[in-house]
């Protein structure tokens, strides 16, 4: 299932912008999947112990079926307590998006992606994301750990 995400106008689209502040947009298996690049589908698949078809998301709050987590804790909780994001919860920041945060690297940037958010909301925040988020010559799409531009080759910053 590909999706047409709309980032540039008013009704942008929230499916790039997970609950717990990551930019869906640059997450390696998103990229993956969306991209239909089997290489890497294989690839993940093999690293995560599953079968390449498993390896599918087009977003963190789409259907469950094309999901990588399907049982996103952070997902159900802004549900449950009617935000859109953690750093909107009256609870925030909580030790289970604490302990998030400081569980992979590129993790450790969600509260500089919710301060931002706050100060520009959340549509503004995913057009920079997608600005960010692609290389400067060919403007192609990167992922979070691409060192290089993956069409184009140019080293990124």
């Amino acid at each position: 299932m590909k999706v047409a995400y709309r980032l540039f106008d008013e009704e942008a689209d929230l499916t790039l912008a997970a609950p717990c502040g990551l930019y869906c947009g640059n997450c390696s298996i998103f990229r993956a999947y969306y991209d239909r690049d089997k290489k890497k589908m294989n690839a993940y698949a093999k690293e995560m112990n599953c079968k390449p078809e498993d390896v599918k998301c087009s977003g963190c709050r789409v259907d469950t079926k094309f999901r990588w987590s399907p049982d996103c804790d952070f997902l159900d909780c802004t549900k449950k307590r009617g935000v859109k994001f953690c750093y909107e919860c009256k609870d925030f920041p909580c030790g289970k998006i604490t302990e998030f945060a400081d569980s992979a690297p590129h993790h450790r940037e969600i509260f500089d992606n919710f301060e931002r958010m706050r100060i520009v909301g959340w549509q503004q925040w995913l057009k920079e994301q997608d600005e960010r988020w692609r290389c400067g010559v060919c403007r192609a799409k990167l992922e979070f750990y691409d060192e290089s531009c993956p069409t184009c080759g140019t080293p990124v910053k």
